[in-house]
């Protein structure tokens, strides 16, 4: 028996196997085995961690999330009542003639008619922002009570803004001029909020890169809603059109740079 153990593929010659569980087979020499010396020989690893690590994680109790629903049934709400679909939306934000037909349908008198969404988009910035501070920076303020204070801070600089630009169109005698550019940044205000809520949702509960497509979208509705609103200015406005245009650009893009000021300093 043990005779026959020598035509096993093994590397140990004759009456030797390599391994096995099984007692049928005769144990290994140990004499016979390979000798390594141990990588481990003449070194210590030091133990640098010897309590529990703690869990690193946003825990909130859903507070973003319920911040965000709040925000999305209100928009919802909103645009029931007004009356407005995304189709109108879209084609009034890029075409006067779609706008003044959704100016007629859902009723916007004036300025303020829309007054909801620059509300709604500004407190979803602040979320975005909340979760940026204490998940991407480790910045906490007043604890729970930063986000209504983020939110309180965009929501009056959204208002200091729309003073502004509803005193230059008094100043340059463009009221309808200052109506119609204030209705389509609303309207791009309106298509940013749809994106942003998520990406704020997504940034809190799964990734905090989600924060910069957040920025992203906010960047890209910025640009496209001065673009839109500049050019319907110089179209629209007549002898004072290039004050107009000089003071807008101002009062939107002096807020960036003071924004951006403060970002690099944190």
């Amino acid at each position: 028996m043990e005779e026959g153990l020598g035509e096993l593929d093994s590397l140990y010659p004759y009456s030797s196997a390599v391994f096995c569980e099984d007692s049928i087979f005769k144990s290994p020499d140990q004499s016979q085995l390979p000798f390594h010396k141990s990588l481990f020989s003449g070194h210590e690893l030091q133990v640098t961690h010897r309590e529990a690590l703690e869990r690193t994680g946003s825990d909130d109790s859903g507070y973003v999330f319920a911040v965000c629903v709040t925000l999305t049934v209100l928009m919802l709400i909103f645009t029931i009542l007004r009356r407005l679909t995304v189709k109108n939306v879209i084609m009034s934000s890029f075409s006067d003639r779609h706008m003044n037909v959704l100016i007629r349908d859902s009723g916007v008198k004036n300025d303020f008619s829309l007054f909801a969404i620059p509300l709604i988009y500004y407190s979803a910035l602040g979320a975005a922002a909340y979760v940026a501070l204490h998940d991407m920076f480790g910045i906490q303020l007043y604890g729970i009570v930063d986000l209504p204070v983020l939110v309180g801070s965009l929501l009056l600089f959204s208002f200091l803004r729309h003073l502004i630009t509803k005193m230059l169109g008094i100043a340059c005698d463009e009221r309808e001029t200052v109506k119609l550019y204030t209705v389509a940044s609303n309207l791009f205000q309106m298509m940013g909020t749809t994106f942003v809520i998520p990406a704020t949702i997504l940034a809190e509960y799964v990734d905090v890169v989600f924060v910069w497509v957040a920025l992203a979208i906010v960047g890209i509705v910025f640009v496209m809603r001065l673009a839109r609103g500049l050019a319907m200015v110089m179209s629209r406005s007549h002898g004072s059109k290039l004050y107009l245009f000089y003071y807008l650009c101002i009062v939107e893009i002096v807020p960036i740079l003071i924004l951006a000021k403060i970002i690099s300093q944190l």
